[in-house]
């Protein structure tokens, strides 16, 4: 538009590396599987899906395009499985296996006291879960203390997100 590069073309490039770049993949594990719908490769079918999503409103200032809270674990991007919604929904579901180590998310193994130590990041702060006897009671502890978490959150951005993701949310 006017000899400038609109913002949906930035979020249609920076899906497409997500998409098909070896490199960026090789750096971010999470990656290795994830490909978008033959529909999207050409930009014109993204932007009219992207001007529609948003209402013609214009960039969704605080939001990521988000391809598997409707359908969990998608690894296509598609008009069918993906909204946008806030960056406080979609960094809540981010996943960080590749850094984590040998045991669930949110636990480690305390050596001290030879117990597994869970731990989860609540609303931008470090919040300590207690000490289990086994990996999986800690983990235990971790879902349902991040699935309470997961709820109020969409509970706070019920208005913005369209109905599945909401429903998939609280589900």
């Amino acid at each position: 538009v006017d000899g400038k590069i609109v913002w949906q073309y930035h979020l249609w490039m920076s899906m497409l590396q997500r998409a098909f770049d070896a490199k960026y993949k090789q750096h971010r594990p999470a990656y290795g599987d994830v490909t978008c719908c033959d529909d999207w490769l050409s930009f014109s079918n993204f932007f009219e899906w992207v001007n529609k999503e948003v209402e013609y409103k214009g960039h969704p200032v605080g939001c990521a395009l988000d391809k598997d809270i409707i359908v969990k674990g998608n690894k296509t991007y598609s008009p069918e499985f993906c909204s946008f919604v806030p960056t406080a929904v979609n960094s809540l579901l981010t996943d960080h296996g590749a850094g984590r180590g040998e045991f669930p998310v949110g636990v480690t193994f305390d050596k001290c006291r030879s117990k597994f130590k869970v731990q989860m990041c609540c609303f931008g702060k470090m919040k300590y879960l207690g000490r289990y006897n086994t990996p999986e009671e800690a983990f235990l502890a971790y879902k349902i203390a991040k699935e309470a978490q997961i709820k109020v959150v969409a509970l706070q951005h019920k208005d913005v997100l369209k109905p599945a993701v909401f429903e998939s949310l609280m589900n």
